[in-house]
């Protein structure tokens, strides 16, 4: 107990002395700034003495040019030394500025000249930003319209389109079935005429006449095949085509029908004189029945005559 007595006793010793030494501080700081006051007080009394004299020794002086000016010896004896007083007449008249420097007037031309030089520069940015959005326009409108006619002579001459690789042209591979087939009297498949089935008639043009039966039968498979790509053609794609061929534009696969006939009577005659057996049944084939057709006509003895 004794113990624990004389700590707390001794805490409480320390805190006094604590507190002591925190009020002695800030007596100390209180001393000081009482000092600091005292001293610029003391500063701020000799200015305005200084300033106070300094307004005295001025007063006389002003004193004396007084007197001077009003010795009666002096040239203006007779005049009053005030200061002057501004009239209350509201602004005053505009006056000419003729009397102005040269130097000056330069400086101003100088200032104008510049101001339009710099506005001259500001419009001729604008105009060649202008022309520059034009000529990328132009240039995208060129490409547009480059694109589009590749796209339509691709649509309209699928039959000049290169070999592409993996792919197969079933163009050529039904023209040499239909070669083939003529010149050994093998298997002939519908839609391909032969001379050696049935004779020509009188009422054929001559320039049917002239083709050979296989010829003018792959003409129109290659026109089957315009006619695929006639359907992946809108409307608008279909117009210049019905003008050029004087067709009526009307629903879309009636259209695509009447073109065709008409472009078929332009290519190739008119097909009145021919016989049902020679004319035949022209059916759009896949690749897979081409494959099959080729095999069955390399196979030797194995020919069915239709």
């Amino acid at each position: 107990m004794e113990l624990r007595r004389q700590v707390a006793d001794k805490q409480v010793n320390e805190d006094v002395i604590l507190a002591q030494k925190e009020e002695i501080g800030e007596l100390k700081q209180s001393v000081y700034m009482k000092i600091n006051f005292e001293k610029e007080i003391v500063g701020l009394r000799k200015e305005v003495n200084s300033l106070r004299d300094q307004t005295e020794h001025v007063m006389a002086e002003v004193g004396q040019w007084k007197k001077e000016a009003l010795r009666p010896d002096n040239k203006r004896g007779s005049v009053t030394m005030q200061t002057p007083d501004c009239s209350n007449r509201g602004t005053p008249k505009p006056r000419r500025s003729d009397n102005v420097r040269e130097s000056e007037q330069w400086k101003e031309e100088y200032c104008n000249l510049r101001s339009l030089h710099r506005l001259a520069n500001i419009e001729a940015e604008a105009l060649k930003e202008k022309r520059v959005e034009a000529e990328m326009k132009r240039m995208e409108a060129e490409k547009h319209v480059k694109t589009l006619k590749e796209q339509m002579s691709r649509l309209m001459a699928g039959g000049d389109k290169a070999n592409v690789s993996g792919a197969t042209n079933l163009k050529e591979r039904l023209e040499e079935v239909a070669v083939r087939s003529a010149r050994k009297g093998l298997k002939v498949m519908p839609g391909r005429a032969v001379d050696s089935i049935q004779p020509a008639t009188e009422d054929r043009t001559d320039s049917v006449a002239k083709k050979p039966a296989s010829a003018t039968t792959n003409d129109r498979v290659e026109f089957v095949e315009q006619k695929r790509q006639l359907r992946m053609l809108r409307k608008i794609g279909l117009e210049p085509l019905c003008k050029e061929e004087g067709v009526k534009l009307d629903k879309f696969e009636e259209t695509i029908c009447e073109l065709a006939k008409a472009r078929a009577r332009k290519a190739f005659g008119d097909d009145k004189g021919w016989t049902s057996k020679q004319i035949g049944e022209i059916h759009e084939m896949s690749d897979d029945a081409s494959k099959e057709v080729s095999n069955t006509d390399d196979e030797d003895g194995r020919s069915v005559e239709l």
